[in-house]
């Protein structure tokens, strides 16, 4: 069974129900009230042609003929539908036969049916038009034939008049179904809206974001409570879980800061060959370390968002540019070009913080895209977004990995002997998120493309 998937399909469906039901109910109404007035019609025949007979019987042949030439085409006197009078078509039509059939009174009706019900007879009105009776003939114990006849005219006029009322009813329905499934529609378009920018917001790197709660105390106020409960119940996980990090790095670096120069002394004052190779191994380690500490603490401070704090209007160009420029002489070196394709784009941020997005991508090509590959950077816009792409055409990636190598210690090298941390492309994506943008990899197989949305800053106008 189709189900429709969207709101709009939904609206669709009602009103599509609703003009169904009134197109039912209004051919049930058509039914019903045609066999009434056909029954109602087929009465008044029987009761006129009981009258007729009782007059034959009563007063002969010439005065039956003189009473049938006098009723013919006029206005029924009956009860129901047909009690009106008037010229609406509401005509009692009459003829008389003698026993050889020859028409003795009575001129509308073209010939002589026989005896018994007729349902569809043709006739000639008394303006000269022609048309359809209902009509009931009866052979005189004389053998002469009386028919009485009734103008269906009205009846199929009391159809149309119930089908245009029908008609009139779906269209009634189906405008106030549309708008008010297209209102119900909008209703919950903007609560979702509303729903899924908070959402968007915290994929983002906002926790802080919630849902907006308009105090009507509906089902949409109910779930967006429960959802910003939650919301807040994640967000202080979340805090209390980089606060931890933060923590450890801040106590960890202090300590090793201390073994560092303590081996540093030693390193100076021991005279053994040996032991100094050894503490200058020890040293590189600790160095390392302590790089790694200063990465994850980068990474929480710019999850935190205070960064925004300082964000003014950028060129988006001429940052990127600069960066290039810096790492033209690294690719000169091993034989490898970057290239770069940079259009004039005014964003909201933090300069420091984006050059050192591009210089980690451009690192990330240096030390694992392969011996032999260049880069390629691009700046340009699409509507109110500003594009950054950053690709390169080496080895590129598995499908798989399209997500994790934005996570934080994860190195694709399963040996882990390449230099670094895995918290390149952690930072990349934690500085984009702090500029309210978005990062994908949107190539892979031959190189790897990185391609950053930014929000733009829109001219005063």
């Amino acid at each position: 069974m189709f189900m429709p998937r969207t709101i709009k399909g939904l609206s669709i469906l009602s009103a599509s129900i609703s003009g169904l039901v009134i197109l039912a109910l209004g051919a049930a109404a058509i039914f019903i009230s045609h066999h009434e007035i056909e029954a109602q019609i087929d009465h008044r025949l029987e009761l006129e042609m009981d009258a007729l007979v009782d007059y034959h019987a009563a007063n002969g042949p010439a005065s039956l003929a003189r009473l049938v030439h006098m009723r013919d085409g006029g206005a029924t006197n009956g009860t129901g539908y047909l009690a009106d009078s008037g010229h609406d078509g509401r005509l009692m039509l009459y003829a008389l036969a003698d026993a050889d059939g020859r028409r003795i009174a009575g001129s509308l009706i073209p010939h002589i049916p026989p005896s018994g019900w007729t349902e569809f007879l043709p006739i000639r009105r008394p303006d000269g038009s022609t048309g359809v009776a209902q009509a009931l003939s009866r052979t005189m114990p004389d053998g002469s034939q009386v028919v009485v006849a009734g103008d269906r005219d009205a009846l199929r006029r009391s159809d149309d008049r119930i089908l245009m009322a029908a008609l009139l009813g779906l269209g009634v329905i189906l405008l106030t179904g549309t708008v008010s499934t297209i209102a119900f529609g909008r209703l919950v378009r903007r609560r979702l809206v509303l729903i899924s920018g908070a959402a968007q917001g915290i994929i983002e790197g906002d926790y802080t974001r919630r849902i907006p709660i308009d105090g009507s105390g509906s089902e949409f106020d109910r779930i967006s409570i429960i959802l910003n409960t939650m919301l807040g119940r994640i967000d202080s996980l979340m805090r209390s879980l980089r606060q931890v990090s933060s923590d450890i790095a801040h106590d960890m670096r202090t300590p090793l800061g201390r073994i560092r120069q303590d081996m540093e002394a030693l390193l100076v004052k021991t005279p053994d060959e040996g032991t100094a190779n050894v503490l200058e191994r020890t040293l590189a380690d600790m160095d390392a370390l302590l790089d790694l500490f200063a990465g994850l603490l980068g990474i929480s401070e710019v999850q935190g968002m205070a960064a925004r704090k300082r964000f003014v209007t950028l060129p988006l160009a001429d940052i990127v540019g600069e960066v290039a420029d810096a790492y033209r002489p690294a690719f000169d070196d091993e034989k490898r070009t970057i290239t770069t394709t940079l259009k004039d784009v005014t964003i909201s941020g933090d300069a420091q913080l984006l050059k050192r997005a591009v210089a980690n991508m451009l690192e990330n090509i240096l030390a694992h895209a392969g011996e032999e590959a260049d880069a390629l950077i691009s700046v340009d816009t699409i509507g109110d977004q500003a594009i950054l792409t950053v690709s390169d055409n080496g080895t590129g990636i598995e499908e798989g990995d399209r997500e994790r190598i934005f996570e934080r210690l994860v190195r694709l090298d399963p040996t882990r002997s390449k230099p670094g941390h895995g918290l390149g492309l952690s930072m990349v994506r934690a500085i984009v998120h702090a500029h309210r943008g978005s990062i994908e990899v949107t190539r892979l197989g031959e190189g790897v493309g990185f391609t950053i949305r930014i929000p733009v800053v829109l001219p005063v106008t």
